[in-house]
């Protein structure tokens, strides 16, 4: 700004002084992020402001342009506070001010020697006009500052944002997921913080997320909604995110004393979270020395000491030195346990569905048993195979693998139905047993942190899957490769590094794989055609989108029909046929227009199921389809002016494809 008038100085030291004003203020953060800040990221703008401690009265002035640090916005707006007769008419005895530098700036722009200031780090008049300002902008009241809490200071704080940036830089979710839970053995915890799991596999959310009890864990497993997870009770966390996921308070520290922090990404926040108001609770000095040590010890945590099931460290925090010990129930187990533990497969929660490639070890072992035994008849046969194969559990099955890979496999199928670090440990074991276990290092991929270890993962399983098979099953069984069970490993493969490829941005290779996996299976069991079809109008190669929508012209899906309706609007505009295509879209399912413009929102995961014409469906349809649509001109506007108001609809057909 410039500078400041020596005229209105000059009437401001004229003003009589009141020996009982100590005005608190100086230049502070406003609690509003701006998203494109001097040097193009987000920023809070600086304003100053001033509070008569006396009266209550106040003045701000905001910086008119995005900017820095600057001592004379204080001394603008400490001259208008003065001038103001309605304000305060006066001159004040003393300054309360957080930061010494301007308390002396402002005291040698004046020229006035018995004005003083004292520096405090607690401006608490200024913080109550910022959380009015805050509520006012966002509608609800400020979260609390981790400084508010009971005992925690600057230095505490400290040493927290020095472990959590260990942790983070460690990233502990290559090697664990938010399927393991662990157990804090030592030291002890108040409930709460005695179970957790580490989160950043998914590549979403990054830290710690705490559980009540293991009952608790199981149940979120259940239904992993978020919203739901939040409002059933608070638990504790430590989330990693931009700093303007900070509360404005957490933010200052952080840039105002330099504490440590991974990447622009991971500024690490703590708190207490949840419940039916969904408050919010910041660590007091106890708990934050106690989290400051669990960071610490999984930033040592090796991988192999993870295998272990059961590991300790000795840790220093801000507390002194304390021993802490991990432990991994599950992990503990036997690895050739069966995954409860007890000689059984661990039941589904919540009715959620078993994976279903552990069913193919059935028929694996269906096919085996035909081949081994002699019939006379049929009705033997069959009578043979209800005796062996009905009635019992998938575990009950007695295993007939000889073979290295046939061993392999059988282990694979186990890993399907584990969770965690446990699924890993089986693959690896599959791997040990046969290199040609293509589902192994599919699902050393699925678990894998990042696209780019899981890219190389994929290709080493597609690799592994082509050596299984040998080149004669691709020459005398393309067209029906479902339909052998034995392919199926490689098939997954092949479709997990087309979705790699595509995640990466190399969306030719990965159309060239989902082109490939039809080739070999046209029926489509995979539902391949879901995702090569939005894949191919994105990257506009309209011609081989047209023969897709030929290929499966009887696809009565909602990711079809809307696809078709695009693919004529974005060849003949509002035509008739376009108009007709997307009636009849609308007819398959009337949800699908607010989901794709934007007008309503999915809370929690995609759904894993759905039925035609549901929200379910609409919601997936959306997700698959919303790239296209958004990159077609004139669409979204085309959707909106064309579709009516959805009606009720009845239709709740199970879509399943097998």
């Amino acid at each position: 700004m410039s500078a400041v008038s020596p005229l209105r100085i000059t009437r401001f030291v004229r003003l009589p002084r009141h020996a009982a004003e100590v005005w608190q203020g100086g230049l502070v953060r406003l609690p509003v992020w701006l998203e494109h800040g001097p040097d193009g990221g987000p920023y809070r703008p600086w304003a100053a402001i001033w509070v008569s401690l006396r009266t209550g009265s106040l003045h701000m002035k905001m910086q008119p342009e995005s900017g820095g640090h600057d001592p004379d916005l204080a001394l603008e707006t400490l001259l208008e506070f003065g001038l103001n007769k309605k304000l305060a008419g006066c001159r004040p005895a003393c300054l309360d001010v957080a930061d010494a530098d301007v308390g002396a700036y402002l005291v040698r722009a004046l020229g006035d020697e018995q004005l003083t200031f004292t520096v405090s780090n607690d401006l608490r008049a200024i913080k109550q006009v910022l959380a009015h300002y805050g509520e006012a902008i966002g509608g609800e009241p400020l979260p609390p500052d981790a400084l508010d809490a009971p005992g925690v200071t600057i230095e505490r704080m400290r040493t927290f944002g020095d472990a959590a940036k260990r942790f983070y830089l460690a990233a502990p979710w290559r090697h664990l997921t938010d399927e393991d839970l662990i157990h804090v053995e030592a030291p002890s915890a108040e409930r709460g913080l005695q179970h957790f799991t580490v989160l950043g596999t998914a590549g979403q959310v990054f830290g710690v997320g705490f559980f009540e009890s293991p009952d608790d864990f199981e149940a979120i497993q259940a239904d992993p909604d978020p919203e739901t997870f939040v409002q059933a009770r608070s638990r504790w966390a430590v989330w990693f995110g931009p700093i303007q996921a900070m509360s404005c308070g957490d933010a200052d520290l952080w840039e105002d004393h330099g504490l440590a922090v991974a990447s622009d990404h991971a500024y690490p926040v703590a708190l207490r979270i949840g419940g039916p108001n969904v408050t919010i609770t910041r660590p007091d000095a106890g708990v934050l020395a106690y989290l400051e040590g669990l960071l610490l010890a999984l930033a040592e945590t090796t991988e192999e000491e993870i295998d272990q099931g059961r590991w300790s460290r000795q840790i220093h925090t801000a507390d002194g030195l304390n021993t802490f010990t991990l432990c991994i129930p599950e992990l503990l187990q036997p690895l050739d346990l069966p995954a409860d533990g007890h000689g059984a497969p661990r039941p589904a929660q919540g009715g959620r569905l078993p994976d279903r490639r552990s069913m193919e070890r059935v028929m694996i072992e269906m096919e085996r048993f035909m081949v081994r035994s002699d019939f006379d008849n049929l009705e033997q046969a069959n009578q043979a195979m209800q005796e062996r194969f009905i009635g019992g559990t998938f575990d009950e099955i007695p295993s007939t693998a000889t073979m290295p890979l046939e061993r392999a496999q059988d282990l694979v199928y186990r890993a399907f139905e584990a969770r965690g670090r446990r699924r890993t440990q089986l693959a690896r074991k599959a791997l040990e047993l046969s290199t040609d276990c293509a589902d192994a290092y599919v699902i050393l991929a699925e678990q894998a942190a990042d696209p780019k270890t899981a890219h190389g993962l994929y290709a080493q399983a597609v690799s592994a899957g082509e050596r299984a098979l040998g080149p004669l099953t691709f020459e005398e069984q393309a067209g029906h490769f479902w339909g052998i069970v034995q392919t199926r490993p490689y098939m997954r493969a092949r479709f997990g590094l087309a979705r790699c490829l595509e995640e990466l941005g190399q969306v030719d290779d990965a159309i060239g794989h989902y082109q490939a996996l039809l080739r070999l299976n046209p029926t489509d069991n995979q539902g391949v055609r879901d995702i090569l079809l939005p894949v191919l109008l994105t990257a506009s190669r309209d011609g081989e989108a047209k023969a897709l929508l030929e290929q499966f012209d009887g696809d009565i899906s909602a990711t079809w029909q809307y696809g078709l309706a695009l693919w004529t609007f974005r060849r003949e505009g509002d035509s008739k046929l376009a108009r007709d295509q997307l009636r009849t879209a609308v007819r398959a399912n009337r949800h699908v227009p607010a989901y794709l413009i934007s007008k309503a929102e999915w809370p929690g995961p995609l759904p894993e199921s759905y039925a035609f014409g549901s929200r379910e469906e609409a919601v997936l349809c959306a997700h698959d389809l919303g790239d296209a649509w958004r990159a077609t001109p004139g669409a979204e506007a085309w959707l909106t002016a064309s579709t009516p108001k959805a009606k009720s609809s009845t239709r709740r057909r199970k879509a399943v494809r097998r």
